[in-house]
């Protein structure tokens, strides 16, 4: 807990099992462990989503919408003042609900007609989130957490008011952060009978859409990505993951970070602080941003640099930034997905914010793949900062710490900053 609190990051998120807490009918224990890592997180000032979980075989139905909704009340009654927020059931596409109910992980059979758990998922949210509520109405409640698809099918289903936010998992698997395999392409989209993303794939399209989705149902304003991570495992056979190196796992969670940041997500989940295991071959041993031994993967540094540097920034829109890349970025690594081709965008994602001194703030990266064989990337950068007076732009790296003042010059009103090196993981430009 202090090494998570010394990094910067302001919420974890755990599992609290059902099973666990009634195991007589009507009666709701908490485990003494449970209440031991709750309190020490809070005393370490940690903010807690706690993830209420899996079934209980104590009814005919494990997933009895009643009954469970009874349970995250008494939850939410006896921790009204240890949790910051409680989300409903894990990933229910992969795991014990569709295994209770059949069917398939994306929510169609194999005529495309959408199956029967993806609505009893809503019932039981809507009635859990209702519960919740009356008993403690200040408390966040957040659900969904399938893939995209079916959380898509969901929303148009009908969230009911007491959920403030949906969530999901976006894990790249073998891409870089800028892009989620399930997307608007065309053999996806035959394959799911929806789009979630658009043809290229990319994850703030996602976002976007996800935002339309919700408004066009009445649905929940807030997105939670309660988790998403890079593995450094080694694969010895074919895996949804890739092996990446713990110098691409530190760039790519900043990648993704920074984009959840400048679009407004309302939480930003990584999987997970610590590794789970040690076989080198195992992807799910090696999410963390430490090993099983709480030694510091660079990860940990890059998420810890990031989050200091971010903290009390707020989006920004009125400074117009454009980017010029002096040379184009060519992919060499472009990964066959569904019959969709999932290619690095080459592009120069930017973000504007305002820190806590009022001052603009600039992020920008290179959206290639991490660590390959090319030279840094040079490209020319003009600022529309208003009626702004800038003395120096201050660049600031986030894996390294260095700051750098660049040289610019100013013409019709616009800053212009000549052959900057944008590398492949953020930085951060100081408009002072």
């Amino acid at each position: 807990m202090p090494m998570i609190a010394d990094a910067g990051l302001g919420w974890i998120r755990d599992d609290l099992n059902w099973n666990d807490v009634e195991k007589q009918k009507g009666v709701y224990v908490i485990p003494a462990q449970t209440l031991k890592w709750i309190k020490a997180a809070h005393a370490n000032n940690l903010k807690l989503i706690l993830l209420l979980n899996k079934g209980n075989t104590l009814y005919t139905n494990p997933y009895d919408p009643e009954a469970y909704a009874r349970f995250s009340a008494a939850m939410a009654k006896q921790l009204k003042n240890e949790v910051d927020a409680f989300e409903l059931q894990n990933e229910p596409a992969n795991f014990g609900y569709t295994k209770y109910y059949g069917g398939h992980w994306n929510g169609i059979d194999s005529t495309g007609k959408q199956e029967p758990w993806v609505t009893n998922y809503v019932t039981l949210l809507n009635k859990a989130a209702k519960a919740i509520k009356a008993v403690n109405p200040t408390v966040k409640v957040i659900g969904l957490g399938s893939v995209a698809p079916v959380n898509f099918r969901q929303i148009q289903a009908g969230i009911a008011p007491e959920v403030d936010g949906l969530t999901d998992h976006p894990y790249s698997y073998r891409t870089v952060p800028e892009l989620i395999p399930y997307s608007g392409s065309a053999g996806i989209l035959k394959r799911d009978g929806i789009a979630t993303a658009d043809d290229k794939g990319t994850f703030s399209s996602q976002i976007e859409m996800y935002r339309a989705q919700s408004a066009k149902y009445n649905g929940p304003k807030e997105i939670w990505l309660t988790e998403f991570g890079y593995s450094v495992f080694q694969p010895a056979k074919k895996s949804l993951f890739a092996g990446f190196t713990e110098s691409a796992q530190a760039k790519y969670l900043q990648r993704r970070l920074m984009m959840g940041l400048g679009m407004g997500v309302t939480r930003l989940m990584q999987y997970d602080f610590k590794d789970d295991g040690k076989d080198p071959h195992e992807a799910e041993h090696h999410f963390g941003l430490v090993d099983p031994e709480l030694n510091p993967k660079p990860a940990y540094a890059a998420v810890k640099s990031l989050a200091e540097a971010t903290a009390g920034f707020q989006l920004e829109k009125s400074t117009k930034v454009e980017v010029f890349p002096v040379a184009d970025r060519p992919d060499t690594y472009p990964i066959i997905w569904d019959q969709s081709m999932l290619a690095a965008p080459g592009t120069i994602p930017v973000y504007t914010f305002t820190d806590e001194l009022g001052q603009t703030v600039i992020a920008l990266w290179s959206a290639e793949r991490a660590d390959g064989d090319f030279t840094t990337r040079i490209a020319n950068i003009s600022i529309d900062a208003g009626n702004k007076k800038v003395k120096s732009p201050l660049m600031k790296d986030l894996l390294t710490g260095s700051s750098t003042e660049l040289e610019f010059t100013s013409k019709q009103g616009k800053l212009n900053l000549e052959k900057i090196s944008i590398p492949d993981y953020p930085v951060l430009i100081y408009l002072k």
